[in-house]
């Protein structure tokens, strides 16, 4: 019977791929599709697997989404991953699993590495309500406008950000929180994983004693 199976992958370490997930990878998947091929053939050359892999990904077209959607009306079991992380949680994999529902199939989700949620274990703020924001707008005076409507919010609020914008992120965190608690996750579970604590102010007067690269997460505690 085909199905569709929502797999996360590792958001750096590959040892992190959940047991579950490898043995549906290696029993029950005739084809993978994917946000990036070389990335997750990365993943299944660790598993040892040479499953067929085709992108897609969210500038994918109507074709691609029909190519997946009439492999699983055939029978096949299909896997998606995107890069790093649980697909759909600022990431692409919606639209797939939007058609698959569609058409009836199965769609079975199996859990495991996210950005938000190793953020949220290790920044040691006890607060229970979360929002989940993801990449705010390049442009600075949208940021601004996007980081004020969250401040509405009371809670934590998770971003993601480039390495290339976390600098300016900052600064405009600062400008709309004031003294708000931050805690940084850079490269989390790579290598060279680090959290940094503070204010965004505090961050920033130190900017020269962090390494600004990777990927970044970042939770502000906004307590009003």
């Amino acid at each position: 019977m085909s199905r569709l199976y929502v797999i996360a992958s590792p958001i750096g370490n590959m040892e992190d791929i959940t047991m579950r997930a490898a043995r549906v990878l290696r029993e029950d998947v005739d084809l993978v599709f994917c946000e990036d091929t070389r990335q997750t053939r990365k993943l299944l050359n660790h598993l040892g697997l040479g499953l067929p892999a085709y992108s897609l990904h969210s500038h994918s077209t109507e074709a691609r989404i029909n190519q997946a959607v009439n492999a699983l009306l055939d029978g096949k079991k299909i896997a998606y991953l995107t890069d790093a992380g649980t697909p759909g949680i600022s990431d692409p994999g919606a639209r797939l699993v939007q058609e698959a529902a569609k058409s009836g199939i199965p769609v079975i989700p199996l859990p495991g590495p996210s950005a938000l949620t190793a953020l949220i274990s290790a920044c040691g703020f006890p607060d229970k309500e979360v929002i989940f924001a993801g990449f705010l707008s390049k442009k600075d005076g949208r940021r601004k406008s996007e980081l004020k409507r969250l401040g509405e919010f009371d809670g934590l609020i998770v971003l993601y950000e480039s390495p290339h914008r976390i600098i300016k992120l900052l600064a405009a965190i600062d400008e709309i929180f004031p003294g708000r608690e931050i805690v940084i996750g850079r490269e989390m579970t790579k290598i060279h994983e680090e959290f940094i604590r503070g204010s965004a102010s505090e961050i920033l007067k130190n900017e020269a004693l962090i390494t600004w690269k990777g990927e970044f997460s970042v939770v502000i505690r906004n307590r009003k």
